[in-house]
């Protein structure tokens, strides 16, 4: 800054103002505003982020942890929250966690480390432990897609069990009666919402039958997915659609379909959790609830935000979802 300053014969003081964004509130002229910015530019200044930082006590820079970043879903989510971010004038660091409780815990120490002004987070199970040490440090944390009901702290989510009643309803309104439903065996809400939301649904019909429900084991989701497709098909009466309760389960659940010849939808319609942008090349006519990804991952940066500019209060907001078709 002082070499700007000795090259344009101005104070180093007027430098730091116009660098930082501050010249209008301290009478600069545009004239010297735009010279010291021309000045930086040719002379390759970038500000020093990490006194910045220590001089401030402010990063400019925010954590988000999401459980598969390769998940389309999640995918989409980091986006929104990227580019809303941006706007805030943020930094997004993303880490991943692969639904591992260790991993969760490692990446919530990296961001801890690299002094983050807050953190956006996917839930995994048992993690309760440790975000209460994220809140022991007054740090700023909003939860997405999921949330820890026992932990005093602000989320947006989806209203998940009503979601899955409606999907599962439409199913059953189609004239099906052998509905079946897979999902992962985690203890989590979001997946035990949506689990209990299709089981509530198929009792008020007297349509429910507890072998129709395949859980899957996150670790080994490939070759367990595959034998619940294979044994839905030879189910000696005959399943006439499934209701795939999470995108992943989805993706590949219809790639063991496909293999075992299981036409869709002539002979089981599908519904799943979670829009498909790719579903459309396939040609495969499916229903499909969409979530309102935009909003979800805008509002969670909206809310730690005003954490981060002093409003400590808990906001709490479940978001409704649409059924929709692909073709």
């Amino acid at each position: 800054m002082q070499d700007i300053a000795d090259r344009l014969g101005v104070s180093k003081g007027t430098v730091s103002l116009v660098l930082s964004g501050k010249a209008k509130g301290n009478r600069i002229s545009d004239e010297t505003s735009m010279k010291v910015k021309q000045a930086a530019k040719e002379m390759h200044y970038y500000p020093n982020e990490i006194a910045r930082s220590l001089s401030t006590g402010i990063t400019m820079s925010i954590g988000v942890i999401v459980t598969d970043i390769s998940n389309e879903f999640f995918g989409s989510l980091t986006f929104h929250i990227q580019e809303r971010a941006k706007k805030y004038g943020y930094t997004v660091i993303t880490m991943n966690t692969n639904e591992s409780l260790e991993e969760f815990y490692d990446a919530v120490s990296i961001l801890l480390n690299k002094q983050i002004d807050g953190i956006i987070f996917v839930p995994v199970a048992g993690g309760e432990c440790v975000v209460e040490k994220i809140i022991e440090r007054n740090l700023p944390i909003v939860q997405i897609d999921r949330f820890y009901p026992e932990l005093k702290a602000s989320y947006i989510v989806v209203d998940n069990y009503k979601a899955s009643m409606q999907a599962t309803e439409l199913l059953i309104h189609k004239g099906h009666k052998k509905i079946a439903a897979i999902n992962y065996d985690i203890n989590l809400n979001t997946l035990l919402e949506r689990r209990q939301g299709y089981i509530d649904m198929m009792k008020r019909y007297g349509l429910f039958d507890p072998s129709l429900i395949k859980d899957i084991n996150y670790e080994d989701q490939e070759e367990q997915i595959r034998q619940a497709i294979i044994d839905l098909k030879d189910n000696p009466d005959k399943v006439e659609a499934i209701f795939f309760c999470s995108r992943r389960v989805f993706i590949t659940g219809i790639k063991h379909m496909r293999r075992e010849g299981i036409r869709i939808p002539e002979d089981m319609e599908v519904l799943s959790f979670d829009k498909i942008e790719t579903i459309s090349i396939a040609n495969i006519p499916i229903s499909f609830i969409e979530q309102p990804i935009a909003r979800m991952g805008e509002g969670t940066v909206d809310m730690l935000m005003e954490q981060i500019h002093g409003d400590r209060q808990i906001k709490q907001s479940v978001l409704n979802t649409e059924i929709k078709h692909s073709i």
